[in-house]
């Protein structure tokens, strides 16, 4: 009994997880852009980003970039065992627009292979990586901000 209970409540929060990779995006931004080799050291550990607008993975996403794209990856053990790492090169990003929402504004990251997917970071998150956003000349309005 004791162990169908534990059993049972590890259960439910692994297979939400799971269906939230799936239903999110975070699954088409992986099997479009997936890691490839190794990625740069970590700019942001305890990241906060926004999928389809309300799929928040507050403090759940680890950031790097370099010269040659970005990388997002999910927390370590907690999410990362159904959230695969992405590589987005910086050539792949049509635009990063700035969205202003009634609790602040979100940094909109668009795909050029995947353009359906919603994908955002907050503000605190995309500053480690806008100066690598600059320096690849990624369109956008973010710059002003």
């Amino acid at each position: 009994m004791v162990v169908g209970a534990l059993v049972a409540g590890a259960a439910f929060p692994t297979g939400l997880i799971f269906l939230i990779s799936r239903g999110s995006g975070w699954s088409t931004l992986a099997d479009t852009y997936p890691l490839q080799g190794d990625r740069p050291r970590p700019l942001v550990r305890l990241g906060y980003g926004v999928f389809r607008g309300w799929i928040n993975y507050n403090g759940g996403l680890v950031l790097a970039a370099d010269e040659r794209g970005l990388y997002i990856s999910a927390m370590p053990i907690v999410l990362s065992f159904c959230h695969r790492p992405i590589f987005i090169p910086w050539r792949e990003l049509r635009e990063i627009r700035v969205r202003k929402r009634w609790f602040g504004s979100l940094y909109e990251l668009h795909t050029a292979q995947a353009p359906d997917v919603k994908f955002a970071l907050r503000p605190s998150s995309f500053a480690a990586i806008r100066p690598f956003a600059l320096r690849a000349e990624v369109p956008g309005d973010y710059r002003e901000a």
